[in-house]
């Protein structure tokens, strides 16, 4: 039987050692990659998702073209949009969340906003006129937060007042006039 040295089985046992310090040196860096190309995918699909959600919301504004400031148009075009995020499985959103569609000036940290851009000096009021006689553009915006996972992204984000990193987006589409 062959006998090895003292010193060579200390030389192993430290090579191991210093085998499992690297790693764990290496594999904490390697999860704080992943987890950053994770995060930054989350918020990359939802960006993507609610420009979406305003495009085919708007879309939708645009078809309600015979009284756009109905009082009731505001709640159905918060519906659509309700419906379509719920569809498109936006991250973070909660069935029921955007219940309202105010101005957009009025728009908080998160929801959909709508307002009907009216061309100057037609007519008095801020509303088209029901016959839509004249060209009006619909603007749409929805703001949405997206959880953060990744631990200290936080603090690097933008602040945001509802949690998570804050998304914009608003699309304008023109509402042609009908004719009869």
């Amino acid at each position: 039987m062959i006998r090895i040295p003292r010193t060579r089985k200390l030389r192993r046992s430290h090579r191991r050692g210093q085998a499992m310090v690297e790693f764990g040196l290496v594999v904490g860096l390697f999860m704080l990659v992943i987890g950053g190309i994770v995060q930054f995918g989350v918020i990359f699909w939802s960006q993507n998702t609610i420009t979406q959600i305003a495009r085919d919301t708007a879309r939708y504004a645009v078809t309600l073209s015979d009284s756009p400031c109905d009082p009731q148009a505001r709640p159905e075009i918060a519906t659509a949009a309700d419906m379509l995020a719920r569809s498109s499985s936006l991250v973070g959103y909660v069935s029921g969340q955007w219940s309202a569609a105010p101005a957009i000036s009025s728009l908080g940290p998160e929801g959909v906003g709508v307002d009907w851009i009216v061309p100057t000096g037609y007519f008095d009021e801020d509303c088209p006129p029901s016959d839509n006689k004249i060209a009006v553009n619909v603007r749409v915006r929805i703001n949405h937060a997206v959880p953060i996972f990744l631990p200290g992204l936080q603090f690097v984000a933008p602040p945001c007042p509802s949690g998570g990193f804050c998304l914009t987006t608003e699309t304008e589409l023109r509402m042609e006039p009908k004719s009869r």
